[in-house]
């Protein structure tokens, strides 16, 4: 049956989660709870089975472990028992940052006030470093709890690029500490979109390589350019290309591209590092629609009003269930510390070093 909730996992510090996947998920659960009763009222029977956190496979395929005797006492209500979690009082809910972004654009669609427009404002390629995706990650948290909000366009403000990626410089020669909050950041940025609880289109004005891809495939619909107006022979792209630097796409988001394209394609262009035109991401699903330069802000924004005219808690419940293997990888702090530790690891080998360090000289040899 419904756990009542919506799995955010955040990053590895503290109790496993961070404050701001905290309030998300407490505002889930609460969330979830009205809508199961709402849907049982109306004599829907019981709710479908399938949703909340999915179990680890090894408690999947075995029967629970006896309690132990602490687990004895505090199902007795012991003297010296700790409460347990679920009595533990909710996060705070997020609230708005304080001061006005700095790597974004955060507005309101003229002509419908409950649609954030939230625009990558990196110049030159928006690359994602700490410091863009810890300043998303507020953003986007903020947004899913305000009333002020029904839907989400995530976009760029810059010109003929959606997002370059993650910033290069973050995996060069990482330091340590650094490492850890940077891919923390990103990490949370994948659960945070995968568990948001209202609609989000992907609007993508330009090329989409590695990272930016991976914020468009998260999101509900995706609508792309196919060029830059008047230059048909330069299509833009979107893909995983990580292979061709010598780095590999983290497990869970290989799961999610799976997820858009099917295991057999997905498997083929993460090994070869593909990067399809728009409209050949069209043709294997990648993206939705493929429309003129012009037109990509007026076709997300038809789109998502489509999302928006169905009832939340029901498109809501029927994502999250859909989505619940996706959040499987990085449900636990341990996957998640694993998970930083050994791509921190992998960027410590020489070989991927050099690999990186060719890439930035071609990048260099560009400007």
């Amino acid at each position: 049956m419904l756990s009542g909730r919506v799995v955010v996992p955040g990053l590895l510090r503290g109790s496993g989660m961070t404050k701001s996947a905290c309030s998300l998920e407490a505002s889930a659960r609460r969330s979830f709870a009205a809508a199961s009763a709402s849907l049982l009222q109306r004599g829907g029977g019981q709710p479908p089975r399938g949703g909340g956190r999915p179990l680890p496979p090894q408690q999947q395929r075995q029967a629970p472990p006896p309690p132990s005797r602490q687990q004895q006492q505090q199902q007795q209500g012991g003297e010296d028992a700790p409460a347990p979690e679920e009595n533990a009082p909710p996060p705070p809910p997020p609230t708005k940052p304080e001061e006005p972004p700095k790597f974004l654009k955060v507005t309101q669609l003229a002509t419908n006030k409950k649609v954030a427009v939230v625009q990558l404002n990196r110049a030159p390629v928006n690359s994602l470093n700490l410091e863009t995706l810890a300043e998303l990650n507020q953003w986007l948290m903020w947004l899913s709890y305000t009333e002020e909000t029904d839907g989400i366009i995530l976009g760029s403000n810059l010109p003929m690029v959606y997002s370059a990626g993650l910033d290069i410089n973050e995996l060069s020669n990482p330091k340590p500490d650094r490492f850890a909050a940077f891919w923390g950041a990103f990490q949370e940025t994948w659960s945070i979109l995968n568990s948001f609880p209202k609609p989000i289109v992907a609007a993508i004005n330009g090329n989409s390589p590695a990272g930016g891809c991976i914020l468009a495939i998260c999101c509900d619909y995706r609508v792309m350019a196919r060029c830059p107006n008047g230059q048909p022979t330069k299509p833009y792209r979107i893909g995983l290309n990580e292979s061709k630097i010598g780095m590999i796409a983290p497990p869970w988001v290989m799961n999610t591209f799976s997820y858009v394209v099917g295991n057999r394609k997905a498997e083929r262009m993460l090994q070869l590092g593909e990067t399809p035109t728009a409209d050949e991401a069209l043709t294997i699903g990648l993206v939705d629609q493929v429309v003129a330069e012009e037109e990509v802000m007026s076709v997300a924004t038809k789109e998502l009003e489509k999302f928006m005219a169905i009832p939340a808690s029901a498109r809501w419940m029927t994502r999250d269930m859909m989505r619940r293997d996706l959040v499987q990888f990085m449900s636990t702090e341990e996957e998640r510390e694993y998970d930083v530790n050994f791509f921190g690891n992998l960027l410590q080998n020489p070989e991927v070093q050099s690999n990186i360090a060719k890439y930035m000289a071609r990048l260099s040899g560009k400007k």
